[in-house]
């Protein structure tokens, strides 16, 4: 292999120190180990923080879930019966109970007046039967209208709680999923920043060794036929090796 021609010797020693300065860097960053890459394997800890969030709130929102599939189940309305819908019920038949032993009472005054009384004959038998008959279906009628009334209203209430436990449920699903999310992606973003630093403290040397060569090669010394570049092939490359032999 033949030796460049160049004269390094004569170089003013300012040069020389330049020359010897970009030789070395370059070795250096020739015989560093390759970056595999400048972001780290694992977790961010704020990554981690949203791991342990999503990990630790699994199911939370179940409880909410199933108290709705309770109140929409057909047990559900009971839950919201009106303790007093019974005791209006209790004071609407002592209410009819007296509104029917008047009518009754009237029923018998007249009956007498009449001759017809139910002791004494068919006929006053046959209307008191109908009249009882009336009155128990009143009774039935309007207890009925009471339990009826209390029994929709309790069932309404039941699907309105169903509703709102279900809501509530997938809301804080969903609000536990918007913070596990938030974290993950600042974790993600702060990770890219220390690779992106970590790149670039990996390739100061080089854009420092990059620079220092085209000032010096830059030189009208350097510029002459018969002057070697020793970046010739690229850092680390033969140039090096070979001018190191030469200033030595």
């Amino acid at each position: 292999m033949t030796t460049p021609a160049g004269d390094y010797t004569n170089m003013p020693k300012f040069l020389q120190e330049a020359y010897q300065k970009t030789i070395g860097q370059a070795s250096n960053i020739a015989s560093r180990p390759i970056n595999a890459g400048a972001m780290s394997p694992g977790f961010d800890p704020y990554q981690s923080g949203a791991a342990g969030i999503l990990t630790q709130g699994l199911g939370s929102y179940m409880p909410y879930i199933e108290k709705a599939a309770q109140y929409a189940g057909p047990q559900g309305a009971s839950a919201f019966m009106n303790p007093y819908t019974q005791n209006v019920a209790q004071n609407t038949m002592t209410d009819l109970n007296k509104q029917f032993g008047l009518q009754q009472a009237q029923a018998d005054q007249r009956a007498i007046q009449s001759g017809s009384f139910a002791g004494s004959g068919t006929r006053g038998a046959v209307f008191d039967a109908a009249l009882k008959g009336e009155q128990a279906n009143t009774m039935r009628n309007t207890i009925g209208d009471i339990y009826n009334q209390g029994f929709q209203q309790s069932q309404q209430a039941a699907q309105n709680a169903s509703g709102l436990m279900s809501g509530l449920g997938s809301q804080m699903q969903q609000q536990r999923l918007g913070d596990v999310n938030a974290l993950f992606n600042l974790g993600q973003t702060r990770r890219g920043y220390d690779a992106q630093r970590a790149q670039n403290a990996y390739e100061l040397p080089m854009n420092q060794a990059s620079f220092l060569q085209q000032a010096t090669l830059g030189m009208p010394m350097f510029q002459q036929p018969n002057m070697p570049n020793i970046f010739q092939g690229g850092i680390g490359g033969v140039g090096i090796g070979r001018t190191l032999g030469q200033m030595r």
